[in-house]
C-alpha cells in the first residue's frame, strides 16, 4: 500500500478494537504449539480468558497454568470473549466452518492465528495500549552458510566463505535501535545464512537477552542443524530461554537425521527448547534468478499487497519489510531496493508510532519493494521445489 496520508492512513479492524474495549478478553481455540505462542502475547497484555480444547486431560489439568474448557462451556458464557483459532491448517479450516455454522463471523467474532498476530493484534495494541507491537523481526547475523542450497530464499549459495559477518557492535546497534521503537514482539530471530557460523553469537544472545528479553515473547535462533553449538552459546540460550528452530533437511541430506537427534538430546540435556521441522515439507521457487516483471507501479503494489510477508529485518537503523528482498538483492548482486527500508532513527515527532504501525501493516513510500519485480510473491506456492537440494 502506498502512503498517501502518512500518519493518518485508514486503519482496518477498528470495530474489533471497540469490541475489545467492551470485553478485553480472548479465548484461544487450541491448546497446542500455536496456542502456546499466542498465550504469551495475550498474557502480556492481560487479554487472555481461557483455552478451548476438546482434550479432556487438558480440561482437567489446564494448559500453561490457564483454564481449558470444552466448546459447550464457551456457549454458556454470559459475555462471550472473542476467539482466536490456534491450530494446524486442516483443523483451523474445520473449526472455522463449525463456528460459522454456529453463527459467528470471521474477523468479527473469531480470528485466524496468522492474520490475527500479523495484522490485527498490532492494531489492538496501538489503539488500546498506545504501544507498538510487531509479530516477527530478524537480525541476519551472517550471510555465510554451511550448505549450498539451490534456490535458497536468501541467495546464500552465492555468498563467498570470506564475506564479513555483521560485527557484534552492528548486532547490538540493531537491537538497540529496534527496541527503542518497538514495545513488544512475538518472535525475535537470529538467522543467517547459518547463524552458528558467527563467532560471537553467544555474546549477541547475551546482549539481547540481558536487555530486551522482557519485550520478546519468543527469542529464537533458526539453524540448519549442521553445527554443534558451543558451551558458551548453550549457557546463554538457557539463561534467556532461546528457542532453537532446526530446519529439517534429512529427506535430501540423509546424514543429517542422526545429527538432529544428537542436537535434540543436547538441547534437552541443557534445558533448551528446540523444534525440528517436518522432513516432508517443500520449498518454493521465488524466481529470483530469472524472473523480471518489469511491472508498472500498480502491478507491483498488487504483488506486494498480495504477498504480505511477515519476515521483517532490522539492520542497524534500517527496518526492512522483507528480509529476503534485502538479502537476495545483496547476495545475488541485483543491487536494487537499496532505499526500501524505514529509517527508525528518523522516526520522530508526535505521530511516529502511528507511522510505524502503518509501515508494519504494509504502507510505504512506493507501496512496493523494487525486488517485487524479481519475485513471485504469493504466487511462489505454485512453484514448489525440493528442500535443500545442494549445488
Amino acid at each position: 500500500m502506498k502512503w498517501t496520508n502518512k500518519g493518518n492512513e485508514k486503519i482496518p479492524f477498528m470495530k474489533v478494537v471497540e469490541a475489545v474495549r467492551q470485553n478485553p478478553a480472548f479465548c484461544i481455540y487450541g491448546a497446542g504449539q500455536y496456542g502456546r505462542e499466542l498465550y504469551g502475547l495475550l498474557k502480556e497484555f492481560h487479554l487472555l480468558d481461557c483455552f478451548i480444547d476438546n482434550d479432556k486431560n487438558k480440561q482437567r489439568n489446564g494448559f500453561q497454568g490457564v483454564q481449558v474448557i470444552g466448546e459447550d462451556e464457551y456457549w454458556k458464557k454470559e459475555k462471550r470473549p472473542l476467539i482466536v483459532i490456534a491450530a494446524s491448517a486442516e483443523n483451523t479450516e474445520n473449526i472455522k466452518l463449525h463456528l460459522q455454522e454456529k453463527g459467528l463471523i470471521c474477523n468479527q467474532n473469531f480470528f485466524i492465528f496468522k492474520e490475527f498476530i500479523n495484522k490485527i493484534f498490532p492494531i489492538i495494541v496501538y489503539f488500546i495500549f498506545g504501544k507498538v507491537y510487531v509479530n516477527l523481526s530478524q537480525i541476519c547475523v551472517t550471510e555465510r552458510c554451511s550448505l549450498k542450497c539451490k534456490k535458497c530464499a536468501h541467495g546464500c549459495y552465492a555468498v563467498k566463505s570470506d564475506k564479513e559477518d555483521l560485527t557484534l557492535e552492528q548486532i547490538k546497534k540493531s537491537a538497540d535501535v529496534f527496541f527503542a521503537k518497538i514495545d513488544y514482539i512475538c518472535e525475535f530471530v537470529l538467522i543467517g545464512g547459518e547463524p552458528l557460523l558467527h563467532r560471537q553469537l553467544a555474546e549477541a544472545v547475551e546482549y539481547i537477552g540481558s536487555r530486551y528479553r522482557d519485550k520478546i515473547n519468543i527469542f529464537s535462533i533458526t539453524t540448519n542443524g549442521t553445527i554443534r553449538p558451543s558451551g558458551q552459546l548453550l549457557d546463554a540460550c538457557k539463561r534467556y530461554e532461546v528457542l532453537f528452530r532446526i530446519s529439517n533437511y534429512s529427506k535430501q541430506l540423509t546424514k543429517l537425521e542422526k545429527q538432529y537427534q544428537l542436537l535434540k538430546a543436547l538441547f534437552e540435556e541443557n534445558g533448551i527448547c528446540c523444534i525440528i521441522g517436518r522432513p516432508d515439507s517443500s520449498w518454493m521457487d521465488y524466481g529470483f534468478e530469472y524472473l523480471n516483471r518489469n511491472g508498472t507501479e500498480e502491478e507491483l503494489i498488487n504483488v506486494f499487497d498480495r504477498c504480505d510477508t511477515p519476515c521483517h529485518e532490522i539492520r542497524e537503523n534500517k527496518f526492512y519489510f522483507c528480509v529476503m528482498a534485502r538479502s537476495v538483492s545483496e547476495n545475488l548482486s541485483k543491487n536494487v531496493g537499496e532505499d526500501d527500508y524505514l529509517d527508525l532513527d528518523k522516526l520522530k515527532g508526535p505521530n511516529w508510532k502511528r507511522e510505524l504501525l502503518e509501515f508494519i501493516l504494509g504502507y510505504s513510500e512506493k507501496g512496493y519493494l523494487d525486488m517485487c519485480n524479481f519475485c513471485y510473491g504469493a504466487e511462489c506456492y505454485e512453484h514448489p521445489i525440493p528442500v535443500a537440494e545442494q549445488l
